[in-house]
């Protein structure tokens, strides 16, 4: 299973996207650590634009070049509005307190977030065999993605700019697929079988 979603990630070029949207991240931490937030943006930026020519060049979506290279602008224009270098990770931060809260607040329910999606896509069993014992399973998944989501703000709040710029690397979409595929296969591993769901068959004899 882990390597049916390897491929399919490679079949549509996740590593060469995780590469290329992690490189202007790396130039911000690599600018601020050396001359400061302003410098961070700009190197962020111009790395954004080479990567965006080159990706035009090799013949990727327009749609798509144009929309990562305007996420780094506007990630770098909140330098200068906040006028704080952690201002670089201010939207990413707005995304996890949203998220976070969701995830929280189905948590103190009876139905975890986890568990009403599952159902939405149809990835949780509509009938159960046990529904107590997938709504624990979902509160453990609903507050695995509870801790992942919250942990930038606490580093956000403390102007922790070094350590929230690597955390964030590591919670983007490296992270977030792992995060993902783990739910998945926890989701799928805890479901009854086709053949113990259906009970066992009874061939009869037709005279």
């Amino acid at each position: 299973m882990i390597a049916e979603i390897w491929g399919g990630s490679q079949a549509m070029h996740g590593p060469r996207h995780i590469i290329d949207g992690a490189a202007p991240a790396v130039g911000f931490l690599f600018g601020y650590s050396v001359a400061g937030a302003e410098v961070g943006g700009f190197i962020a930026i111009l790395i954004a634009v080479v990567l965006a020519a080159f990706r035009l060049i090799r013949g990727d979506s327009v749609r798509v070049v144009v929309a990562s290279a305007l996420v780094i602008l506007v990630f770098s224009l909140f330098v200068e509005i906040t006028g704080q270098a952690r201002g670089f990770y201010l939207p990413e931060v707005a995304l996890c307190v949203v998220m976070t809260a969701l995830f929280g607040a189905t948590l103190r329910t009876g139905k975890p977030l986890s568990y009403t999606v599952s159902r939405r896509i149809r990835l949780e069993p509509a009938e159960p065999a046990d529904p107590a014992l997938r709504l624990h399973l979902h509160r453990r998944i609903t507050l695995a993605w509870f801790v992942f989501w919250a942990v930038m703000l606490p580093l956000y709040l403390a102007n922790k700019v070094v350590i929230l710029g690597t955390v964030a690397l590591i919670l983007g979409k490296p992270a977030l697929l792992v995060m993902l595929a783990v739910t998945w296969l926890r989701v799928r591993a805890k479901g009854p079988r086709p053949a113990e769901s259906e009970g066992p068959i009874v061939e009869t004899e037709v005279t």
